[in-house]
């Protein structure tokens, strides 16, 4: 029978091997198992058993039972040589090569899964925490120039989302075997190395260990420097530790001058613990001018971090966008409010003009308007006061005596005509017109301009 499918294949050859097992025939197992591995095969489907991770974990289980190490180590290597092993198969590769006491093969086998695997593969990290773990258990401080070689190739290959593990680990290695100013150079490199989100917690740790190996005036460098490296909110704890520590040193002025430094890192709506804190050290070690200074910056910082827009996943979400309003859609918008209609034409406005009531589009001329103003007073002084006269002068002037607006309607195109022919009558006097009268024209039809006139305004 021709196998189509060299995993059907390995799947017979496997339930063969396993055949002999239950018979303890244990001789032919291992026979068999490595005879499926050795890719010595005429058909297409053969040669990929060379290819099967099911043989090969059958080879690797019977090899280690009923095989000797050295050919225990034959079928490792050549796995690793036909790029088939995977990092579960390095890891049991040197762990067997421990156990047999073969601890430099051991770390060789480690350095051929790294070149197979390097980072950022998931096998990668693994490798990596195995080999150092096992190398430092093996020869501790003996070592150390191979174990600062070691640690330093990692940590260049190492991902900075990976590599906080890394340093802590060979900043516990410089503690125990090497320098003190070594290992808070370890420290000092990961703060620099981690990413944003671990920074905070790196240089925390650095300036513990610089405490404590140092003293404690030897972190405030360590301090100034972590306040420019991290985001406003980490760094305005750290503002807090920091005016702590100089609080403890008894330093009132270099502890206030820190706070004054991270109040514009802390929004006192958003971090009232710091405000907090800052107050309770004012009523402490301040008095009232300095009192009162705290109080100053507060309201400033306030200020500026209310003319800060935030964005929506920043204040929450589900926040809607609001577009800025246009005049003309403003004036719709209140127009639709208040049911008034609003004529959508530009209109030119008089400076000084206040009107009551709509004005018309034949009406916005100042020249017009002054015109208009003249017919009126024509009106008004050229016959002898008969009733169409002064129901039109009482039209034209207002319908009701108390209100200040006047409504200029267009005249008839006759009127128009005969005024154009026809040079106007001299003006007379409003006073000796019987049965009419008087009223002002309101300053506001001319535009804040007074009419010249003999006494008309």
């Amino acid at each position: 029978y021709d196998f189509a499918d060299s995993e059907d294949l390995a799947q017979c050859h496997a339930a063969w091997v396993e055949l002999e097992l239950r018979q303890e025939n244990w001789d032919m197992a291992l026979n068999l198992a490595r005879r499926a591995t050795s890719g010595k095969k005429v058909s297409k489907a053969a040669r990929g058993l060379s290819r099967s991770l099911r043989l090969w974990n059958l080879l690797f289980d019977l090899e280690e039972s009923l095989g000797t190490v050295q050919t225990t180590k034959d079928a490792y290597d050549r796995a690793l040589e036909l790029k088939v092993a995977t990092p579960s198969h390095v890891l049991n590769y040197a762990s067997f090569l421990k156990d047999k006491k073969y601890f430099e093969e051991s770390f060789a086998a480690y350095e051929r899964g790294l070149g197979l695997f390097p980072f950022p593969h998931a096998g990668g990290i693994l490798l990596w925490k195995n080999y150092l773990t096992e190398f430092l258990e093996r020869y501790a401080g003996s070592k150390t120039p191979r174990a600062r070689e070691l640690f330093d190739r990692c940590l260049a290959e190492c991902p900075p989302e990976e590599s906080p593990e890394f340093y802590l680990l060979y900043g516990d290695y410089e503690e125990t075997h090497g320098l003190t100013k070594r290992a808070l150079r370890v420290y000092e490199r990961m703060c620099a190395s981690v990413p944003p989100s671990e920074k905070y917690a790196a240089y925390r740790l650095y300036i513990a260990k610089a405490i404590q190996y140092l003293g404690v005036t030897s972190a405030r460098p360590i301090y100034e420097s972590a306040i420019s490296a991290l985001e406003d909110g980490p760094a305005s704890r750290i503002c807090l530790e920091y005016a702590k520590m100089e609080t403890g040193l008894r330093e009132s002025d270099r502890a206030r001058t820190v706070l004054v430094y991270g109040a514009q890192l802390a929004d006192p709506r958003r971090d009232p613990d710091y405000w907090k804190a800052w107050h309770e050290f004012e009523v402490s070690h301040g008095n009232e001018e300095t009192f009162r200074e705290m109080l100053r910056v507060k309201r400033s910082v306030a200020a500026a971090f209310s003319t800060v827009n935030y964005n929506a996943a920043e204040m929450g979400g589900g926040v809607p966008k609001v577009d800025t309003l246009t005049e003309e859609s403003a004036l719709e918008m209140i127009a639709e409010r208040e049911g008034v209609e609003v004529d959508s034409r530009k209109k030119p406005l008089i400076g000084g003009f206040v009107s009551g009531k709509k004005r018309t589009a034949g009406a916005a001329d100042l020249g017009e308007v002054e015109r208009r103003a003249a017919r009126l007073r024509q009106v008004t002084g050229g016959d002898g006061g008969g009733a169409a006269e002064s129901s039109a002068s009482a039209a034209a002037v207002g319908g009701d005596g108390g209100d200040d607006e006047i409504d200029i309607d267009d005249i008839d195109g006759n009127e128009d005509e005969e005024e154009e022919q026809t040079p106007p009558p001299p003006t007379t006097n409003a006073k000796s017109v019987r049965g009419v009268s008087e009223k002002a024209i309101p300053t506001a039809v001319f535009g804040g301009i007074t009419a010249s006139g003999d006494g008309e305004t």
